[in-house]
């Protein structure tokens, strides 16, 4: 029974309070990053194929494949840049990098969610995302 009582304690102690919230940092699993116009057009996009796009809060949830031995050793980043269409509401141009150095046939699939927060327009509350690879315009709010 005192076994029973010393396991409460710790759980009391110790435990996750579930009424936390998340951060956004811990909700995405990647920051976006701006970067300038030089860098962005060599940023390459042509090692993955992307299968599917979704707004999730903040963040920007990335489905795609590519070949490798898996996906453990992957590195992806997302970025923009500070030019924009014409239009109103501003738009922006998003490319994601695959950096994936395996040299394995292996097909294999990987979502990653990126941090959108860095990429918010002053005066706008929303944002149209238009991603290299990916042939819909995604719409982000905030």
């Amino acid at each position: 029974m005192k076994r029973i009582g010393v396991f409460f304690i710790f759980l009391f102690v110790f435990g996750c309070n579930s009424n936390d919230e998340p951060t956004i940092k811990n909700k995405c699993n990647v920051s976006s990053e701006i970067i300038s116009s030089e860098d962005f057009s060599a940023v390459s996009y042509s090692n993955y194929v992307i299968t599917k796009v979704e707004i999730n809060e903040d963040c920007i949830e990335i489905t795609f494949g590519s070949s490798g031995c898996g996906t453990e050793l992957w590195k992806e980043h997302l970025f923009s840049v500070d030019s924009f269409y014409t239009t109103f509401p501003y738009q922006r141009a998003l490319k994601m990098e695959l950096i994936n150095e395996e040299l394995c046939e292996a097909n294999f699939i990987k979502t990653v969610s990126f941090n959108l927060i860095p990429l918010q327009l002053e005066g706008q509350d929303l944002l149209p995302l238009n991603i290299y690879g990916w042939n819909e315009q995604v719409i982000y709010e905030y």
